[in-house]
């Protein structure tokens, strides 16, 4: 997963004269570049974890109250027009969202690329993990985590609670029963389908099945926020490697996280989207 042997990357379509490093200015007017430094500052990282790597990387990143939403998918597919080659890492940083935003999401990565692989730093939790397993590898590393599938419910009288117990509990509206069973079965198919033409195309249904009852089930994990580190993963079966914690890629890996984490966070940015060339910015949802 480091540097040996890889093909340094188109060195034109990078950013590095935008964040100079050395007594150099950047390309800018002042005030712009002012304005836009950290943006550049991490795009410049980006550069740097693509030479490290030999591939195009981009990332999506959101704070843990943004779900995935439909319209993701759309600024996922305005950073992807910023690369040269379709065989690219994501880096992901999400809670999860609904089966239909997940979907989509997949759906444009599966159309857009010819293969990808996925990079935790943190945590992609329940849809982010259905992302993660679309992809052809998943790099983990030791503050990295997915977690299950289960699709939660929000529910007036009680809060948040998995659709497999509101569609088991005879107490409930029929019609709110029956949308919990239908988004329950939706999300295991889903995953289901991304599993037997990636990941577990070499299982049986059957052992396809069970890891999706593992992953997807509440009462498996007991919590939605459940860690699935890397050893669970790989035990799950999953094609899942580890970046050593003293090696560059998880450094520099781990130091591009920490500079998305604290400029949503200080700006008011519920995501990013953003490779080495096109960036979206989004700010924090407002209900």
């Amino acid at each position: 997963m480091g540097g040996e042997g890889v093909v340094p990357l188109n060195a034109t379509r990078k950013l590095k004269g935008q964040f100079p490093r050395t007594n150099a200015l950047p390309s800018q007017s002042s005030k712009f570049w002012a304005k836009e430094r950290d943006r550049y500052l991490r795009q410049l990282l980006i550069s740097d974890i693509e030479e490290d790597t030999g591939r195009e990387l981009i990332v999506y990143f959101s704070q843990l109250s943004e779900g995935i939403n439909p319209t993701d998918a759309d600024d996922l597919s305005e950073i992807i027009e910023g690369l040269s080659t379709n065989d690219i890492d994501l880096l992901i940083q999400t809670p999860g969202g609904s089966v239909d935003a997940v979907e989509k999401f997949v759906s444009v990565l599966k159309n857009r690329l010819s293969s990808y692989r996925v990079i935790v730093p943190s945590w992609a939790k329940s849809g982010g993990t259905v992302i993660a397993i679309s992809s052809k590898e998943i790099l983990l590393g030791v503050n990295s985590e997915l977690g299950p599938i289960d699709p939660q419910m929000f529910l007036p009288d009680i809060g948040v609670v998995p659709c497999e117990l509101v569609a088991k509990d005879k107490t409930k509206d029929p019609i709110i029963r029956g949308l919990a069973d239908t988004t329950v079965k939706r999300m295991r198919r889903l995953a289901k389908k991304i599993l037997q033409k990636g990941m577990l195309s070499s299982k049986t249904s059957a052992q396809i099945d069970r890891v999706i009852t593992q992953i997807g089930s509440p009462s498996t994990y007991g919590s939605h926020g459940a860690v699935i580190g890397f050893g669970e993963a790989q035990d799950l079966g999953l094609n899942v490697s580890w970046m050593k914690p003293e090696e560059n890629l998880w450094k520099r890996v781990w130091l591009l996280y920490t500079l998305y984490d604290y400029d949503t966070k200080t700006k008011g940015l519920g995501k990013i989207v953003e490779g080495a060339v096109n960036s979206i910015a989004r700010q924090v949802t407002v209900f």
